[in-house]
Order: structure tokens, then sequence, then C-alpha cells
């Protein structure tokens, strides 16, 4: 019996009607589950919501004109709620995220034409329902919903789109820039590849002028740079560790200005800002990685995989802001690696995974506990980081022996 059931379910895996069902479901359960602890939707409710009433009032937009947190084009997704579903804003999130996930796993699918991508549509469902709540409550879907169609596209050997829809997902997300510097690399016609984006790039710089756009409409990049360390940032771990043995001086601390909660104690400011300078300097040896496995005759496919997963997770390890939400910054990544069939990946998928359903019990189940310093919190968080710590790590060592690898085949 056993031997006969496991046909039959492999190939109702495999059905285009029961990816799409399940993916409902799970994000039917994710709706629900957001309601039942903490308010892991209260950016959508509260802040969302405000920035949609508070856009093109007295010709004023945010990211254009008012300094905004997010590059101004993050206000289409916002606006667009608001236009679906004017009677509620959160309800109108809802409709509008679902839509873009089922619509994203229906094209993964081809449509119900590319089942041969059904494991990477059942990884897409299974972290973004891992990641819990937040995975629906932030503007990450519509991020993640560009990279994936990035992927596709490159996948199907159509780089100049695939890089504009990186460019497009950049402008609500920084993350999708390592897809950006992965296709520079990897790219046989480089100023070709400068060419498309220097113009898909002008054109939304444009478009911001032409709304009335000003200084403000680069305040995204000025209003990040002050910041402290968010207590889910990786490099966290540093006070993380104190708390957990009480070693006096560190501490969790609400910041009214950036609205997060961060950590103190010494050496935090000094850190907090060398941050961002260590992340451009490991995207910058990511980015020689690359060069040399290119330069060596690295598979075209594989090394995209690789050094794209080494670029995402230098923007996640070396951020000195580590918000839930930012484990959809991997996922698209992984993806491609498992569409592309690349050597060596179980191990990039299971650690994805794991960090994934760590990520729902830190936010919203066990935040307080994190936050009021308490074991259980704290360790969960640091294994989680530990997680992604070894993800890069793994990813650095596979781009580093694919340059290797080349240089020995051709020698």
């Amino acid at each position: 019996m056993k031997a006969n059931l496991l046909p039959r379910l492999e190939l109702l895996f495999s059905k285009f009607w029961f990816v799409l069902a399940v993916a409902l479901v799970a994000q039917m359960i994710l709706i629900w589950a957001g309601s039942l602890s903490g308010d892991p939707y209260s950016d959508v409710r509260y802040t969302y919501s405000a920035w949609a009433n508070a856009g093109f009032t007295d010709g004023k937009i945010l990211g254009i004109n008012l300094p905004w947190v997010y590059p101004y084009i993050a206000n289409i997704p916002v606006m667009l709620v608001e236009w679906v579903w004017p009677f509620d804003y959160m309800t109108g999130w809802f409709i509008v995220v679902v839509n873009v996930n089922m619509l994203l796993i229906a094209y993964l699918l081809g449509w119900g034409k590319q089942m041969d991508r059904v494991k990477g549509a059942w990884f897409l469902i299974l972290c973004i329902f891992l990641t819990g709540p937040v995975a629906l409550g932030r503007l990450e879907v519509f991020s993640l919903a560009l990279c994936v169609l990035a992927v596709v596209s490159f996948l199907k050997k159509r780089e100049s789109l695939s890089m504009q829809f990186f460019s497009f997902a950049t402008w609500i997300k920084v993350s999708p820039m390592a897809g950006i510097f992965t296709g520079f690399v990897v790219s046989d016609r480089r100023v070709r590849f400068i060419i498309h984006m220097a113009i898909g790039t002008g054109v939304l710089v444009l478009i911001g002028l032409l709304l009335g756009g000003n200084e403000n409409m680069f305040s995204f990049i000025t209003m990040q740079s002050g910041r402290g360390i968010q207590v889910e940032a990786t490099v966290a771990i540093i006070w993380l560790v104190q708390i957990l043995l009480q070693i006096p001086g560190a501490d969790v601390y609400y910041d009214n200005t950036i609205v997060t909660f961060q950590v103190s104690g010494a050496g935090v400011a000094e850190i907090a800002s060398l941050m961002t300078l260590v992340q451009f300097g490991a995207l910058a040896i990511t980015v020689f990685l690359g060069f040399r496995a290119k330069r060596q005759g690295a598979d075209t496919k594989t090394l995209f995989a690789w050094m794209f997963l080494t670029a995402t997770m230098d923007l996640i390890v070396f951020n000195k802001v580590g918000s839930p939400q930012y484990q959809l910054w991997i996922v698209a990544a992984v993806l491609f690696g498992i569409l592309a069939k690349t050597a060596n990946w179980k191990l990039v998928v299971w650690l994805t995974i794991f960090t994934s359903a760590i990520t729902w019990l830190i936010f919203p189940v066990f935040y307080g506990s994190l936050l009021d310093g308490q074991a259980l919190g704290v360790t969960l968080l640091i294994l989680k980081n530990l997680g992604l710590i070894a993800i890069l790590v793994y990813a650095n060592i596979q781009l580093t022996k694919l340059g290797n690898k080349a240089k020995s085949e051709v020698a």
C-alpha cells in the first residue's frame, strides 16, 4: 500500500491546481495567525496606510519632494492597495499581496505548462509560510515578486529584461542590487549591459523629476545612514551574547526616531558607523571572486547562482538592520539555484528553510522574550544569525571553488 501511495502523492504534488490551492491556504493561515500573537501587520495597519493617505497631498509625494525612508517607486504598491480597496487598507493589502503571490507562482510554473519547476514553487511557498505573517506584511512581497520574475527571465536567456526587473525591484528594496552586480559580472556584453541599466535608471529618475522631484528623491539613502544597530541584525550577536550571559552594559532599547528596537552597549556606535563600509567591502570581494570565476570560464548559470547568493548574503549579514522580512531576500537567490539545478545546493536550501522557520518563532511569537533579554528569545535569534552566517560562508567557499575548479580545468 505504501508503495502505491508514494507515486500518487508525487503525482498530486506536481498538479498545477494543487500547488495553487496549497499556496492560497498557506496564505490564509498566515493572515489568520497574524491576528493571534503580537501585531505583525502593524506596519501595514498604521504606517503604510498613513503613507497612502499622505500620498499626493497638495502636490507633495513621499520620496519625490518629501523625505522618505524608501525610494519613490515604493509608492506604487502602497497606493495600489488604496485604489483596489479604499474601504479598509488592511483588507486591501491582503487582497493585493495574496493575488501577487498567486500570480507569481502561476507564472513560475508557466501557468501549468512548466511543472518541471514545481520544486521551486514548493520551496517558494514553504519559505513564505515558514517566515510567518511578516512575509505578507511588508514591501518585500513586491520586491520578491520582481526578483523571481528576474530569475525566470535570466533562465530564459532574456538578460536585459532580467536586469530591468532587478533594477525596478531595487527601487523598492536594496537587496535586488545583488542581482544587478551578478548580472554585470556574468554578462558577455557589459557595454550593452551598462547602457540598458543606465536607460532604465534614467527613465525612473526622469519620471521622478517630472513629478516634481528634488533632493528628496534620494533621501532614502541619508535617512538610513545615521541609525544604530537593530536588535535582529547579525552583528548584534556581540551584544545579545552579553545580554544572554548577563554581562552589564548591553541592552535593547526602542528608538523613537527610527521606530525600531536597537542594541546598546560598548562599541555599538563605532561598529554601526563601520558597517556600511564593511558591507561594500564584502560586496567588492564577491565581485572579485565572480570576475575570477568568469575569467576562468565558469558555467554562466552556476556562477550566477553562487554569486547572486553570496552578494545577497553580504547585504544581509553585514547589514546593521536585520528586520525579519529580510529573510525573503534570500528566497529569490536560493530559488535560482533550485531552478538551475546547481550542484551542492541542498545545504543552502535546508539552511534557508531552517532560518525561515526560526524567523516566525522570533517574530512575533517570542519577540517579547527577545526584547526582555530572556534566554529563549535571544538564543533563537543567535541560532538564526548563525544560520545566515553559515549560508554566507558556504556560498563564499563554493564561489571560490568555482574559480579554482574552472582554472584547473582550463589548465
